[in-house]
């Protein structure tokens, strides 16, 4: 299975469009975390290159290790995705990974709100402000091709309301770097 994910930036009004959105189409509010990403570079290839990404997620208390494959699908971000949970403390695992010549690149800390939508792909809906940033929606379903992913994420755009916004092929990541890079 593959993760097709979008991303769009919201204001208020976009904000306030999709919660209502949601609330009509049956959505169930899934959980509230605090996220906070470590993302890693590779000794010897450039993640930013390749458009893959090694990064570690603190996500309320539970530690997880995350590799993102390139994306095949842009602006939407379909890519393979291996993930799962440590039972170790965000120190011990990132002095593990510098001993194998990773070093820690950049952060990214957001506030999610996520929603859960049921229907023939079920959907992950959430609800990002990102420190820096600012508020952005991702809409996630697992799907078995690109092309069913693509479908999927259009469909829900359309549902949600938001198909007058454009999916960022961005990571919070890229869209960090490229603010730090506008800001004198």
């Amino acid at each position: 299975m593959l993760e097709a994910e979008i991303k769009l930036a919201l204001d208020a009004a976009d904000e306030a469009r999709l919660r209502e959105r949601l609330a009509a189409l049956g959505a169930t509010r899934a959980a509230t975390h605090r996220q906070a990403d470590t993302y890693f570079a590779h000794p010897v290839r450039d993640f930013r290159r390749t458009d893959e990404a090694l990064r570690l997620r603190l996500d309320d208390d539970v530690l997880r290790v995350t590799y993102k494959g390139p994306k095949l699908d842009p602006p939407r971000k379909t890519r393979e995705e291996i993930e799962f949970p440590i039972d170790a403390d965000l120190g011990v695992a990132t002095t593990l990974l510098e001993r194998l010549g990773f070093r820690a690149a950049a952060a990214v800390r957001k506030r999610r709100v996520e929603w859960l939508l049921p229907g023939p792909l079920p959907a992950t809906i959430s609800i990002d402000d990102v420190e820096g940033l600012g508020t952005y929606c991702e809409v996630e379903v697992s799907a078995a091709t690109v092309e069913e992913g693509r479908s999927a994420l259009a469909d829900l755009q359309r549902r949600l309301g938001l198909d007058h916004l454009s999916p960022i092929a961005d990571s919070y990541l890229e869209l960090l770097a490229r603010h730090a890079d506008d800001t004198p």
